[in-house]
């Protein structure tokens, strides 16, 4: 039982490991900029507008 339990990754199923990874990595990436841009951004832009517009009514009734 001097045996190696796993043997080294070669030949097929390298490349095709590597191709599995390389499409995870790039879906991966997409879909966080999809999130990022589509969805995280916006919201943030809206919520720092409303913030914006409200302390700009409150300085103007204050008087400043």
């Amino acid at each position: 039982m001097a045996a190696t339990a796993v043997r080294p990754i070669t030949g097929m199923l390298r490349r095709g490991l590597i191709l599995d990874i390389g499409i995870a990595l790039g879906a991966g990436f997409v879909m966080a900029n999809a999130y990022w841009y589509g969805y995280h951004m916006p919201r943030t832009n809206a919520r720092d507008n409303y913030y914006k517009k409200l302390e700009e009514e409150r300085a103007a009734r204050m008087g400043a």
